[in-house]
């Protein structure tokens, strides 16, 4: 049996994805394949060099070291020499959102590994918010500590990852829409100099400015989406934008008051019910948690293009549906809409990409299959 050592970093308490990790290894250890020896917590991740950022989990078994990055993109890895060093004391880094062409400029490409997608979930047991708890009590963090006691047995109930499993079919179908717009605002760059250190004053600027276009872009698009939804669609588009002081200033009149988008428990029951999911990227390009919990929920959806590589390689036209521009969203919707047949084999696809690469224990074995094959 495989002795696991767990390790993250509390300060990254707000990436819930994280979550799915602990999962997946406490399902495993139900299962009787691994041992958690010992879950912990640590903040030398980045002040030590260890890795390019905080938002890791680290697993160290059978003399081997494994880390999973749980990072939106790849805005931390500026240089990538730099990574490839980072690299040389790790055994195999699993990258959520991984991209193939990142991946051809390490001379240690061999270590660096597709993840599957994660999304927000739990179980019985989950170390997760226990660490956290761990993490705030050691910085003093009373009151967060406190509140997260007092949650941490409901998230493990509502959130349990079953919960999210569906796999239904209706004759008839809804959109669901619920995304959120980012603040616009041009981060200093001597704000930005200090997150990224290694960076000149230059570069600090140069990237402040693209971050900056990024959000306007993202926020442009999911605005674009929600009018299409709204205009086109009417009745049939459930949910919006989120309210939000941005939302307020760039289009008030696509903030949403629906509680089945507003509350998170109402959401989750959605998701199983008769409705094709509209998805947008989020930052930094990733593919967000909405992903993983429409693949557990079994639904047909629409998608930006993904840019990057979903591990499984998930096909467009079966699991999911792709759109480029509002043209191209009403006029793929329209075709759903009216051919149900193809919305329930898409439904099924997803089922069993679910099954096959995304619920938190399968998406953990393959992982300890790559790194202990003498094992798995």
């Amino acid at each position: 049996m495989l002795d696991c050592v767990l390790t993250m970093d509390p300060s990254c308490a707000w990436v819930w994805s994280m979550s799915s990790i602990f999962v997946g290894f406490r399902v495993l250890e139900k299962a009787g394949l691994l041992r958690i020896k010992k879950a912990r917590v640590t903040h030398d991740f980045l002040s030590g060099g260890h890795y390019p950022h905080r938002q890791i989990v680290e697993l160290r078994a059978d003399g081997k070291t494994i880390a999973y990055d749980m990072a939106d993109g790849y805005q931390d890895f500026d240089i990538p020499e730099l990574f490839d060093k980072q690299l040389e004391s790790v055994d195999f880094y699993f990258k959520s959102n991984y991209s193939e062409e990142f991946a051809a400029k390490l001379k240690n490409k061999d270590k660096f590994k597709n993840c599957a997608i994660a999304y927000d979930c739990s179980c019985p047991g989950n170390p997760f918010e226990s660490l956290l708890i761990k993490g705030y009590l050691a910085d003093k963090r009373y009151k967060d500590a406190a509140y997260t006691l007092a949650i941490s047995q409901r998230r493990q109930k509502n959130f349990d990852y079953r919960s999210f499993e569906a796999d239904n079919h209706f004759d008839d179908y809804k959109l669901l829409f619920w995304s959120r717009l980012w603040a616009e605002e041009l981060i200093p760059t001597e704000r930005m100099s200090e997150y990224y250190p290694h960076l000149s004053h230059a570069q600090a600027k140069e990237k402040a400015e693209q971050t900056y276009e990024m959000i306007r872009s993202i926020n442009r698009r999911r605005i674009e989406t929600a009018r299409v939804l709204k205009e086109e669609f009417g009745d049939l588009a459930v949910g919006g934008l989120s309210g939000s002081e941005t939302a307020a200033k760039l289009a008030p009149d696509l903030i949403t008051d629906d509680e089945c988008v507003l509350n998170r428990r109402k959401y989750l029951d959605c998701l199983k019910e008769n409705y094709i999911h509209v998805l947008s990227m989020g930052l930094h390009g990733c593919i967000g948690a909405r992903y993983g919990e429409t693949f557990a929920a079994g639904r047909a959806f629409l998608t930006d293009p993904f840019l990057f590589s979903p591990y499984g390689d998930p096909k467009e036209g079966v699991n999911y549906f792709a759109y480029t521009d509002a043209d191209s969203l009403a006029q793929t919707i329209s075709k759903l809409l009216t051919d149900v047949d193809l919305v329930h084999r898409s439904e099924e696809a997803n089922h069993t990409f679910y099954q096959e690469y995304i619920r938190p224990d399968v998406r953990i074995l393959a992982t300890l299959k790559t790194a202990f094959p003498d094992k798995f």
